[in-house]
């Protein structure tokens, strides 16, 4: 493998990363009620950043099921 390039196990394992970790921060931002005491986010909101969630979470399990992720 030369210098810069990634294999494909590596682009991966940084695809399945990304997505857990989307997951892990919309929950994190849709549950913070610091974030809801400074109307930084409305109800409406809130209910879509935990929707994304979710879909991160359907990602997540399509590629276990699929053996891509571990």
């Amino acid at each position: 493998m030369s210098p810069g390039k990634w294999s494909e196990e590596q682009k991966i394992e940084v695809l399945r990363s990304s997505v857990g970790n989307a997951m892990i921060n919309l929950k994190i931002v849709a549950n913070s009620q610091l974030a809801q005491q400074l109307g930084l986010i409305d109800e409406k909101e809130r209910e879509i950043l935990l929707r994304a969630a979710e879909v991160a979470l359907s990602i997540m399990k399509r590629g276990k099921e699929k053996g891509i992720f571990k």
